[in-house]
């Protein structure tokens, strides 16, 4: 855990925020107008805060995205979703699914609407490369997605500082950026409609608008029916109508919002059974691929276990319980939405390193209005850890199971840790002590700089080894590694103290925790190890078992 001291900050408590509920309810009508004054001064003195971290944001990933080596920048995912983008500009473009698993060891599993978005990027390919263009729809969506939630968290608090906070955890976080720049991940684009929808019901109770947005969520990726629940289980439980008023109200959400899934994917339905094949059966089918107590489970019984087959039921059911029980005991949606995200990391068997952005809208507006930044600390430190933390490749050494699942179940012990705190915690969410806004800014920002510097360092190291496998160093490379390591260590000084300074625009007090700094160069050193040297973590803890003798 990261340690962190009391806030002087005192004026990050609004005078106006009540300390018994986590979530600020929509304005009377007679404090609409305040409200948008208080929007509208607090974005227009902050518009030039936003745009140049949107600038340093889009500098930093164009720049990484360059200089990576190939078997990031141009990794499976982004020639996927470049070839998933000329098809789709084709006149073919039904053909998606099955011509993408024909061409693709990895095909397209999604539904269509990314590969839509993607088209006339990948078109418009030419002085930049294709796999640099299908990123940008995704760098756009970043940008976006950190800005609603300023807006989120400005509404719930009506203070620009935590709102700060709140987008610089999500936009200038290495987990984002290795989303986008690295893998050539969209986790961004469904979820910045998941949080519209969720803002759109919160401020104004817009059942219909918020329907569409889960809809448009859903077709960019199946996950956002997990986040739809909550909005339903809220439209049911509404006490201020009666049962049939309720259902009617269930019902009417659920044709708005199967009528947009239902015309987008009619034509590829139509086309061939490949729609349904890989967007349903393919994706329940994925092998283990998780950091959590599953790998204990996969080594003791086999990865063909009952309990690992039925992880999507399973973690259907919990996101089904925690709406409906979540609902009826008054949470807010972005509670219960935190909620599933962390059953999500507890129960499902493929979370990959870009699925932990996730986590990051939710906890965001949930914890930092309630000024619970001692546990965004924390999360925003486990997250700069695990995404690159070492797993049970296929290539390790089988037997070695059991390290990686001591590594997942010490995982899962944090995520559950937060789960029961957040359950039983509930109402009364609010920080009884005000903690330093400052430690979640700084770690979230030194973090992100420090793994763009591992991959603009990245070309001093050159090398015909296996890009993720043994040896870490090849033969007659050494003065390379050791050349490139000092300049990285020279830019993770200067991201420390450019840390420093952007985390006074959040909080100016107290001083930065020595956790802190332990946490941002402990990270650094897989950063280097993985975005410099191309090598995964596990092909460190390999070396060292090895070396063990074990």
């Amino acid at each position: 855990m990261v340690p962190t001291r009391a806030s002087e900050e005192h004026e990050l408590t609004p005078v106006t925020q009540p300390r018994q509920s986590i979530v600020m309810q929509p304005a009377p009508a007679a404090e609409s107008g305040s409200q948008a004054i208080i929007f509208t001064r607090a974005l227009r003195q902050d518009a030039r805060w936003l745009g140049g971290v949107s600038l340093l944001y889009i500098v930093l990933v164009i720049a990484t995205v360059l200089t990576l080596h190939a078997y990031f920048a141009q990794t499976w995912d982004a020639v996927t979703f470049v070839g998933a983008g000329k098809i789709i500009w084709s006149a073919d473009w039904m053909g998606l699914y099955a011509q993408s698993r024909a061409d693709n060891y990895w095909p397209y599993a999604y539904p269509p609407l990314h590969a839509f978005v993607v088209a006339p990027f990948v078109a418009m390919a030419g002085i930049a490369p294709e796999w640099l263009m299908v990123r940008v729809p995704s760098l756009l969506f970043d940008i976006a997605l950190g800005v609603l939630l300023y807006c989120i968290v400005l509404q719930k608090t009506r203070n620009p500082q935590p709102a700060r906070l709140a987008c610089a955890v999500w936009l200038l976080n290495p987990v984002t950026w290795y989303d986008t720049a690295v893998q050539g991940h969209f986790e961004s684009e469904w979820l910045f409609f998941v949080a519209l929808a969720y803002f759109v019901h919160e401020t104004r109770a817009h059942w219909f608008w918020a329907s569409v947005s889960l809809a448009v969520a859903f077709l960019f990726k199946q996950n956002a029916i997990l986040f739809a629940l909550p909005f339903w289980a809220m439209l049911f439980f509404q006490r201020d109508k009666n049962w049939t008023q309720r259902i009617v109200s269930v019902l009417i959400s659920l044709v708005v919002f199967a009528i947009p899934v239902f015309i987008v994917s009619l034509p590829f339905l139509l086309y061939s059974n490949d729609f349904a094949y890989m967007n349903v059966q393919y994706v329940s089918a994925v092998p283990l691929q998780t950091q959590s107590w599953l790998v204990a489970v996969a080594g003791i019984f086999s990865q063909d276990n009952l309990l690992l087959r039925a992880s999507s039921v399973l973690l259907l059911i919990a996101a089904g319980l925690i709406s409906v029980l979540g609902a009826r005991r008054g949470m807010g949606l972005w509670l219960m939405g935190l909620l599933i995200v962390l059953s999500f990391f507890l129960l499902s068997k493929k979370v990959v390193g870009y699925y932990y952005v996730m986590i990051l809208p939710f906890a965001a507006a949930t914890l930092i209005p309630t000024q619970n930044f001692r546990w965004l600390a924390v999360i925003v430190a486990a997250l700069g850890f695990i995404f690159v933390s070492p797993y049970f490749a296929s290539w390790a050494k089988q037997t070695h199971w059991w390290v990686y699942a001591l590594l997942g179940i010490a995982n899962s012990a944090l995520w559950l840790g937060l789960w029961i705190w957040l359950w039983r915690k509930y109402p009364n969410l609010n920080a009884r002590n005000l903690q330093s806004a400052r430690t979640p800014g700084f770690l979230a920002v030194a973090l992100f700089l420090c793994a763009c510097a591992a991959a603009l360092v990245q070309p001093l190291i050159t090398s015909q080894a296996s890009p993720i496998r043994a040896p870490l160093v090849a033969s007659g490379n050494e003065l390379q590694v050791l050349f490139a390591l000092g300049a990285f260590a020279l830019l993770c000084l200067v991201a420390i103290i450019a840390a420093q300074f952007f985390s006074r625009t959040i909080a100016r007090k107290p001083h930065i925790p020595a956790g802190a700094y332990a946490v941002v160069v402990s990270s650094a050193l897989l950063y280097f190890l993985t975005f410099a040297m191309t090598k995964e973590s596990t092909a460190a803890v390999e070396v060292i078992l090895k070396a063990l003798g074990i």
